[in-house]
């Protein structure tokens, strides 16, 4: 009993204060309100649930209109896709694109394509395909603009679709009509709507007791709770006149033919966008039993009530207003303060135990709660702003599509790298930056690995908004929902330009030459495989022209290697011109070039290719200042005469040019069998050489020198021999060479030195009277930076005196040595050493050379010596040359002296010495050392 009355207590209880106050109230208001409540209140609930039938019916319609809209956009849509619009798309593809619709919007039955003359083309599943629809409405209305048709039967399709009732269903069509990208018509795309899909749109369901109806224009019944194409006119007349009268919405009371009294609304479609609508009118209805019954109970509960608390009404309001007013107010301006954004304020609960105190602990546990839920949401918030700063400031473009991939934001690197500000792509579909590069298929590639395996990455050429063509590397990846929906494509790349030129140049430096910008050896290497398969596979001939550039080094030692490289550029540019489009010209190395010409009929082509690049050296060129002149030496393999390969070819080639150097130089030759057969025995004698000297293969053959005035021994030339163990003695002409190009000249130029100096000193010790020894020294020799040091210590190790060795040096050598010879042959004579200049007139004689060279003797070669009894020109040339080597101090020893004629010309000369057959040949040691006295 104590509780009862503690909860009836004012001073505790906010609900018996409210309790009390509200019965005072009701006191003076009761008596008024239920004279009228009971007619207000049934015009009150006939006209808001009047108002919201009207809404739930306009509310019907609208979703019925915007979804007829969406369905003939849909098939708008699909009518203006690329594939649709193009004839030359295969029907199955065609097909795969309509059932691929049809799966994603599951209202259709079926979608369909005719032609212009009304035969269906392409249809999901097939259906319709082939047959006569020119009577069908939205095949002949389709072809005039976008269509929308009204409910109808589905007679033929219900027999064709899969349907296991075997009842007729009804389906509403949307159809458009399709052009090529010529504007001609090409047919009408059409979809059949089941119209379940409108009438789920009308279930009574959602609301228990209230019934809608869809009707058409003409009154029939599409839906509801009475039978399919029923006049409503017998139904409820009151309401079709309504209807008819023009009002596109309204309600009533009215009985209907069911004897059941209803209120009514409706209201009447007026179409969604562009579509206008059937006409349609939605009904709502409900009983008025149940509809009125809140007033009935309204009338009711306000009599009992007012008069029970009536009277405490206006006492208990006032007295407990001050009470439950006060803790409320202080509430509101500390509640206020959290508004105001103090979100540290700690809101102090109403010390009090009934609600009011409960309402303050409340709030205070609310503001807790929510300034948490504020700071949380502020750091939140601080995340997306870093996260738009991240996507703003980022390096590399990004560009965000929706599902349908029309672009969504960019990023500021997008609007850097494109040109495209944000505003200007916002909404579009990203192909307008396509390039036009890639085909049609690369991107149905890209696209089916994108939605395959949610990204894709690769390079791509798209253009710029000032028209550029740029490549970028780029990566697309899918967002999609909870439901794995795609809801977003993302798409980020950046400039790969620089990239593309780094590469480009890298390509460059490994297959062209940086100093003639022609390819080199691995580009050429290329193209010599190519041309070869091509020759074969036509039958035709094609050319190697190894090109090597006579006594080029000589410029480049004398002039410098910046005259040199010129040269080479301008030899390069002379030569390109003498082939066509089709050849290749390639620089080896160095003053080395190869031409390949293809596809040539006979050799006659490849020799006049050869004959103009000889010409069009032949004039000359001006480099800094110097008319400088050089000329080709060309060698020419065949394929597939002379080979088939790379190797082949060039080996080939290599040694057809040597041949051409040996003729002369500045002419061409080709490649013959037997040079091959002379570069193996040349790789053979090369090889047989290196071991000659360990395997004491080499001997020196003396062969002396004689005093013309008594025909007495003065000197021997030291003469180098080899006796091959199988080949027997083998020309000195023949390996010299090989050693000099291989570098063993060098070891054998000490070799022989030091044997000459040790036969002296064994003839020395043997009691001989020694004579000086001739050595014929190289131009690799010569140029060895410790020329003098060496010959000075062989020498000395030997222990002879340098009057004993005389060194002879030839033109030739002189003229291609780089080194200071003045400086090397002045120090060979302040040691001591003899210098004999050998082979006088056969290469390049200076006068002006001959004159400041420390020569002691001169040696006429014997190819002037050999015809001096027949030929003047040698008798004049022999003559000249003792008198001007008299007239310098130098003695002068006649080579190749075999005849009596020849040595009593020579002794008419006053020629100091001779040497030759006449006397006596090359003899080994033992046998020469009868010589000496």
């Amino acid at each position: 009993m104590s509780s009862f009355f503690w909860a009836m207590d004012p001073r505790r209880s906010l609900r018996a204060e409210i309790s009390l106050a509200s019965g005072a109230i009701v006191l003076l208001l009761s008596t008024a309100l239920s004279f009228y409540a009971s007619d207000t209140s049934k015009l009150q609930i006939e006209k808001s649930e009047g108002d919201a039938f009207v809404q739930r019916a306009q509310t019907a319609l609208d979703v019925l209109d915007r979804g007829m809209y969406e369905r003939s956009r849909e098939i708008r849509n699909a009518a203006m896709l690329d594939e649709m619009r193009d004839p030359k798309v295969a029907v199955p593809r065609k097909r795969e694109l309509m059932e691929r619709l049809q799966k994603n919007f599951d209202a259709y039955a079926w979608i369909g394509f005719c032609g212009p003359d009304g035969i269906g083309l392409v249809g999901t599943g097939g259906y319709l395909e082939g047959k006569n629809l020119s009577k069908r409405p939205w095949c002949t209305e389709g072809r005039k603009g976008d269509y929308i048709g009204d409910v109808h039967d589905a007679m033929l399709l219900a027999k064709l679709l899969p349907n296991p009732s075997g009842e007729t269903f009804y389906l509403v069509d949307v159809a458009s009509p399709v052009f090529d990208h010529k504007n001609n018509l090409l047919g009408v795309l059409c979809g059949h709507i089941y119209w379940t899909w409108a009438s789920e749109a009308l279930d009574s369901k959602l609301t228990p007791g209230q019934d809608i109806f869809l009707l058409s224009n003409d009154g029939k019944v599409l839906s509801g709770p009475e039978a399919a194409w029923v006049d409503f006119n017998g139904m409820a007349p009151d309401t079709m006149m309504h209807i008819r009268s023009g009002a596109k919405q309204g309600y009533h009371i009215e009985e209907f033919s069911n004897g059941r009294t209803y209120l009514v609304g409706h209201a009447t479609s007026s179409g969604y966008r562009d579509y206008k609508g059937f006409g349609w009118t939605a009904v709502v209805r409900e009983d008025i039993t149940t509809a009125f019954a809140p007033a009935r109970a309204l009338q009711q509960h306000i009599l009992t009530a007012g008069a029970l608390v009536g009277v405490f009404f206006t006492w208990l309001t006032w007295l407990m207003a001050g009470r439950i007013a006060g803790p409320i107010h202080r509430i509101s301006k500390e509640a206020e303060k959290v508004a105001a954004g103090e979100l540290s304020y700690d809101v102090p609960p109403h010390r009090s135990e009934n609600e009011v105190g409960q309402l303050s602990q409340a709030i205070h546990d609310m503001v807790v709660n929510l300034t948490r839920e504020i700071k949380q949401r502020r750091e939140a918030e601080a995340g997306l702003r870093l996260s738009a700063k991240v996507f703003e400031q980022n390096s590399e473009a990004i560009i965000v599509t929706d599902a349908e991939n029309r672009i969504a934001m960019v990023n500021r690197a997008f609007s850097e790298i494109t040109g495209y500000q944000s505003e200007e792509v916002i909404g579009q579909n990203p192909r307008f930056l396509a390039s036009g590069r890639q085909v049609i298929q690369f991107y149905r590639a890209m696209w089916s690995e994108l939605l395959e395996k949610n990204n894709w990455r690769g390079e791509i050429w798209n253009k710029r908004k000032n028209g550029e063509i740029f490549p970028e590397f780029l990566t697309i990846s899918t967002v999609r929902n909870e439901q794995g929906e795609i809801t977003h494509f993302i798409g980020v790349f950046i400039d790969i330009t620089e990239r593309k030129l780094e590469e480009e140049r890298i390509t460059r430096l490994a297959n062209y030459d940086s100093l003639s910008g022609l390819p080199n050896r691995n580009l050429l290497a290329d193209r010599i495989e190519q041309a070869v398969a091509q020759a074969e596979r036509h039958g035709s001939k094609l050319a190697m022209l190894f090109i090597d550039l006579d006594h080029f080094k000589n410029i480049n030692d004398s002039l410098g290697h910046d005259v040199g490289d010129e040269l080479l550029k301008q030899v390069a540019e002379r030569l390109k011109v003498c082939l066509r489009r089709t050849d290749t010209l390639a620089r080896q190395g160095g003053d080395e070039f190869i031409a390949l010409i293809t596809e040539i009929g006979s050799e006659t082509e490849a020799s006049f290719v050869a004959d103009k690049m000889i010409s069009a050296c032949a004039d000359g060129f001006e480099i800094n200042g110097h008319l400088l002149h050089v000329t080709p030496s060309i060698g020419i393999s065949m394929c597939p005469d002379d080979g088939n390969t790379q190797v082949q070819l060039m080996r080939n080639a290599d040694l057809a040019m040597y041949r051409a150097k040996d003729s002369g130089r500045n002419r061409f030759a080709f490649y013959e069998e037997q040079m091959n057969r002379k570069a193996v025995e040349r790789l053979r004698l090369e090889s047989d050489l290196r071991g000659a000297i360990e395997q004491q293969q080499l001997m020196l053959y003396y062969q002396p020198k004689v005093a013309c005035a008594d025909n007495r021994v003065v000197g021997m030339e030291a003469l180098l021999r080899w006796k091959h163990p199988e080949f027997g003695f083998i020309s000195p002409a023949i390996f010299i060479p090989v050693a000099e190009q291989t570098g063993l000249i060098n070891e054998i130029g000490d070799w022989v030195l030091r044997q000459a100096v040790l036969q002296q000193r064994m003839w020395q010790s043997q009691g001989h009277v020694i004579v000086p020894v001739a050595v014929n020294l190289s131009v690799a020799q010569f140029q060895q930076g410790d020329f003098v040091e060496r010959i000075q210590r062989i020498v000395r190790e030997g222990g002879l005196d340098a009057h004993y060795i005389e060194l002879e040096l030839t033109e030739s050598m002189l003229m291609e040595s780089a080194i200071d010879q003045h400086s090397v042959l002045n120090h060979l004579n302040d040691a001591g050493f003899n210098l004999a200049l050998d082979d006088f007139g056969t290469g390049y004689s200076s006068l002006s050379r001959l004159k400041v060279l420390p020569m002691s003797s001169l040696k006429i070669d014997q190819s002037f010596v050999r015809d001096i009894a027949t030929d003047p020109n040698d008798r004049s040339i022999v003559s000249a040359t003792a008198a001007l080597a008299h007239a310098m101090g130098i003695k002068v020893v006649a080579e190749g002296v075999e005849q009596p004629g020849q040595l009593e010309f020579i002794q008419s000369l006053h020629c100091e010495e001779y040497q030759g057959y006449l006397f006596s040949p090359p003899l080994p040691a033992a046998e020469a050392v009868r010589f000496l006295a």
